[in-house]
């Protein structure tokens, strides 16, 4: 499951609600919904393909993972220390 951020686009707004009905329906878990066309949610990785190409869709982006060592991590330390 990864977290996402979907923007709507401007002509849907009025929709929004049923823009996010329908995203729930084909397997988004829909976290926050904003007015302003932003819709926050968790979907599985088979599910993101399936709405990324939505006509509604103007933006899709996953959250990414990033990694970073302990200050205390051999990555920390200069080869001079």
């Amino acid at each position: 499951m990864r977290h996402i951020v979907i923007t709507i686009s401007e002509i849907y707004l009025d929709r929004l609600g049923s823009v996010a009905e329908s995203l729930r329906k084909e397997g988004l878990i829909v976290t926050h919904l904003y007015e302003f066309g932003v819709i926050i949610g968790i979907a599985d990785d088979a599910v993101i393909p399936k709405i990324r190409n939505r006509k509604e869709i103007v933006a899709l982006n996953e959250e990414k993972e990033v990694n970073i060592p302990p200050p205390d991590a051999d990555v920390q330390f200069f080869p001079d220390e």
